[in-house]
């Protein structure tokens, strides 16, 4: 086959899988990235194309991690209580909310109107396809779309306004007892769980990489590599009318990930490596909750309006040490991985509420989160190394550490990838 036909092939094939992919179509919980360093299928350019198919589920319930860092139900990462009170404050007196909280009289004293919250978030399951073509011996252009399925389940908010006087009983008769009902019916707001199913964001990398052999006793080579590439806003959004209904993405934001690594080969069977990668989120505008008052919770926020929303850097970090084929095929692989995304801000479209304690929302406050990643990868052109096809299974485990502001999940996964 000719250089021009080979040419032509591939960018039909590229257009085919392209189809494929938006077909069949993986900020606060960790999901999964299909071109993340630490779980990604072994690339060279002996072969034009890579194909590949991630599958991970949640082994645990989701784990929260409140702004001090301490462990907390992932309802609770903002706020340990939410206060129903607040949450009627910052609106006209003439209005329905307004008319509510003047019933409720001076009944504030720090306990009524107060609940605890609590509920399972699980990740049923994660899936992706990727696709990646090699050209000009150093360089290769992919595809990755991730689906998700997220339940959260046995959501329980826990009164914790008294009984004893006249007051308590006024909260409780015209708030607290039926809160589910009054939320929905002033806010439109759901208090029960959910089960979403989506696509994550679609992403185009462009990456060029190339190894540096070296005559020396213990380096053996060296990988440099590095990526440029754009999110596209195909992930299933925030739903503001259900109760903490994160979304696959990045809310309907483009995002522009640019990343560096370096490998290194030692010996025969060792490596270790480092990845940087560093991602902009552009902003936007669409319809979200935001606070009327400084005192107002995150669970419990009944006003929606235009905002637009300028989102914090994205630092990613991972660090990995690998025994490499050290039984035939068989490679394990150890890494940890830190990312921070800083601090967003808001600015409304409306007159009617103010800019600045809408920006008190602790939404907007960076989160972190630590994670150990470890694979397991078997190469099976070991036993064929001239077959016109490489295939390679992975196994892998995400176990989060630490974080803040940030609810994350424990996870086991596989990855199949075949070279052709």
């Amino acid at each position: 086959m000719t250089c021009r036909k080979k040419i032509k092939l591939s960018l039909v094939l590229l257009t085919l899988t392209t189809t494929f992919i938006s077909m069949h179509a993986m900020n606060i919980v960790n999901t999964m990235w299909p071109y993340d360093t630490l779980i990604r299928p072994t690339f060279n350019n002996l072969h034009w194309w890579q194909v590949a198919f991630y599958a991970e589920g949640g082994y645990h319930n989701a784990k929260g991690y409140n702004d001090e860092g301490g462990v907390a139900s992932p309802l609770r990462i903002w706020n340990c209580e939410q206060n129903a009170l607040a949450m009627l404050e910052g609106f006209p007196e003439n209005s329905a909310i307004g008319q509510l909280r003047s019933a409720l009289l001076d009944s504030d004293n720090g306990i009524r109107g107060r609940f605890i919250v609590d509920g399972d978030l699980q990740l049923n399951f994660a899936t992706a396809f990727a696709a990646n073509l090699y050209f000009a011996n150093d360089w290769r252009i992919g595809l990755y779309l991730p689906v998700y399925k997220m339940t959260l389940k046995d959501v329980m908010f826990i009164d914790r306004t008294p009984n004893l006087d006249n007051l308590d009983k006024l909260v409780h008769t015209l708030l607290t007892d039926n809160i589910a009902a009054n939320v929905k019916e002033l806010g439109c707001l759901d208090l029960c769980g959910w089960d979403r199913t989506g696509t994550g964001d679609l992403t185009l990398l462009v990456e060029w990489f190339r190894d540096f052999y070296q005559n020396k006793p213990f380096l053996k080579c060296v990988r440099v590599n590095w990526r440029w590439g754009i999110g596209f806003p195909t992930g299933l959004r925030e739903n503001e009318d259900l109760l903490f209904a994160v979304p696959f993405g990045y809310d309907g934001a483009v995002s522009m990930p640019f990343g560096l690594g370096l490998d290194l080969t030692l010996g025969t069977n060792f490596k270790c490596g480092i990845d940087i990668q560093l991602t902009q989120i552009f902003g936007h505008t669409r319809t979200r909750r935001i606070k009327t008052d400084v005192e107002q919770t995150e669970l419990l926020l009944l006003e929606k309006t235009q905002v637009f929303k300028d989102s914090g850097l994205v630092q990613r970090f991972n660090l990995y040490v690998e025994l490499y084929r050290f039984i035939k095929g068989l490679s394990f692989k150890v890494g940890y991985q830190y990312l921070k995304q800083g601090d967003g801000e808001y600015a409304l479209k409306t007159q009617e509420f103010s800019n600045n304690i809408a920006n008190t929302s602790r939404r907007l406050d960076d989160f972190t989160m630590h994670h150990i990643i470890t694979k397991f990868t078997y190469d099976f052109s070991v036993h064929r190394p001239d077959a016109r096809l490489r295939p390679e299974l992975g196994l892998f485990t995400r176990s989060p550490f630490n974080g803040k502001n940030v609810a994350l999940f424990p996870t086991v996964g596989a990855v199949i990838s075949v070279d052709f």
